[in-house]
């Protein structure tokens, strides 16, 4: 005999997945977008600014000044890995999310197929 709410259990779980695909997916695609934003929009340009071209930074505040970007661009780069770390971790969890899909789907096939050979 088939069991019908097993079968309908396993669509739920498909669908909570895609679900859950679907919003990593979305999180990825806006931190992957703003850690693009924050390279070209923060890191380069002040990694080409040069503090030592104006007259007025000498001495003692140029060697502040260049702590201070030098502190700036490490926090960048440190978010921008971050960044990465993260969409990484995500589509890792994605690949497990559709072999979860896949499972559930291979069921539903063997528990139809049962089904058919019952009737």
């Amino acid at each position: 005999m088939v069991d019908h709410g097993r079968i309908s259990d396993l669509r739920h779980e498909i669908r909570e997945y895609e679900e859950y695909i679907s919003e990593l997916e979305e999180a990825c695609a806006f931190i992957d977008r703003t850690r693009v934003e924050m390279r070209d929009d923060n890191e380069e340009p002040l990694m080409r600014f040069d503090i030592s071209s104006a007259g007025a930074w000498e001495g003692v505040l140029e060697n502040d000044a260049e702590n201070e970007k030098s502190e700036i661009i490490c926090g960048i780069s440190t978010s921008l890995s971050r960044a990465s770390e993260f969409i990484s971790d995500a589509q890792r969890i994605i690949e497990t999310l559709h072999e979860r899909i896949s499972d559930c789907e291979r069921e539903i096939e063997s528990l139809e197929s049962a089904q058919d050979s019952y009737y």
